[in-house]
């Protein structure tokens, strides 16, 4: 194998069974299809082979590097566990090593943006527990409190000290988080 190979799940190393089973096919005969003698040209690589040099041929179902990079931090975003990160980006050809690092920081960035969703959330329950409050204080001044009208306003109220905890939540623990955040 001209690079490390590693086990998707637990990341042991699995190049020496890899090359085992490479041997094992090499080893069979080949049966000749063509009558006419035909030409094998092998070129040897004079450096040592890179992951870089081996990641510019993309195998059957494989995409491009950054169009991996791109999907792990999608499947991040939408709720997929780091373990599940880590192996497509290995089935993709990054290194057990180079996955983990790209999952990492796929989660960091979702860490973030689960903060922000949850500070806009605080923001937008203090602005409806204020709506309570303003209500009593219009119909102090017009001498009447409408019960109907004081309920909903308190319903809003209750609704705003939710959404201030949730979002509290949010941005205290943010790993705490599952599924897609759009859909928070």
């Amino acid at each position: 194998m001209p690079s490390p190979v590693a086990c998707p799940a637990c990341g042991a190393d699995g190049t020496s069974i890899a090359n085992e089973i490479i041997a094992g096919w090499l080893a069979q005969p080949v049966i000749a299809a063509a009558a006419s003698p035909t030409t094998l040209r092998v070129t040897v690589s004079s450096g040592p082979v890179t992951p870089a040099a081996v990641r510019r041929n993309v195998l059957p179902g494989q995409v491009s590097r950054t169009q991996a990079e791109t999907e792990a931090k999608a499947k991040a975003l939408w709720g997929d566990s780091q373990e599940e990160v880590t192996k497509y980006l290995m089935m993709q050809g990054f290194s057990f090593q180079e996955a983990s690092e790209v999952a990492q920081a796929a989660f960091k960035e979702r860490a973030a943006a689960v903060r922000a969703d949850g500070i806009h959330k605080i923001f937008k329950g203090l602005g409806l527990m204020c709506v309570p409050v303003a209500a009593l204080i219009l119909f102090l001044s017009i001498r009447v409190v409408p019960i109907k009208l004081m309920a909903i306003a308190v319903a809003v109220g209750l609704w705003g000290v939710w959404l201030a905890i949730s979002g509290l939540l949010m941005a205290l623990a943010p790993k705490s988080e599952k599924g897609d955040i759009n859909d928070k």
